[in-house]
Formats: structure tokens, C-alpha cells, sequence
């Protein structure tokens, strides 16, 4: 794997709210556990979103779980296939360490 293989540009991370929308009615949950769920939907170009589920007030909280999330698709993202790929971070990811973390795909 080469330096590059591992980097998460701008451009693969999913953004507008019209595409996001139309990523949570079109996508099926393939994953459900405590720590996080995850979402697949088709498209032509991969693309990521990363999300916390409701309920969690504290921001700390909140950008710890997504930064966690991140860091797992940028070490993993060859096991993603093409498509879209919404991952929710529920509060139990945040009390374990990032590279203890491990999702079933």
C-alpha cells in the first residue's frame, strides 16, 4: 500500500443535501451494532459520510466519534467498494481507542 492508498480527499467525502437525502432514502442498513451502523447505497463514484447519532450533546463527543470513523475509512477504504457509504457513530465507539476499532464488512 502506498502513501496515497491511505489519504481521504475532499472530493470522497459526500456533501449537498439534495445527494444526501437521496443517499438515506436509496441506501440499505447493512450493519447494526453498538458501536456503529452502516449504510450502503450504489453509485457510480465512492463516496463516504460520516455521522453521530442523535442524542449525543456534547461536541467533544461528537467529533471524537466522527474522527474515529474517519480514521477507520482511511485505513480501510479498500474494503469499501464503489458506492455510497454512510457510517453512524454511536456513543460506545467513543469510550474504546481508534486502532482497536474493527468493522465487519
Amino acid at each position: 500500500m502506498s502513501k496515497s492508498d491511505n489519504t481521504l480527499p475532499k472530493s470522497e467525502i459526500l456533501r449537498g443535501r439534495k445527494l444526501i437525502k437521496w443517499a438515506f432514502k436509496n441506501s440499505k442498513t447493512l450493519l447494526v451494532n453498538e458501536f456503529v451502523v452502516v449504510r450502503y447505497c450504489p453509485y457510480h463514484e465512492r463516496k463516504v459520510l460520516f455521522a453521530v447519532e442523535r442524542g449525543i450533546k456534547k461536541a467533544v463527543v461528537r467529533n471524537r466519534i466522527k474522527r474515529i470513523l474517519r480514521e477507520y475509512y482511511r485505513r480501510n477504504k479498500h474494503r469499501f467498494k464503489t458506492g455510497i457509504w454512510i457510517l453512524i457513530g454511536k456513543r460506545k465507539i467513543y469510550e474504546i481507542k481508534s486502532h482497536q476499532f474493527n468493522i465487519p464488512l
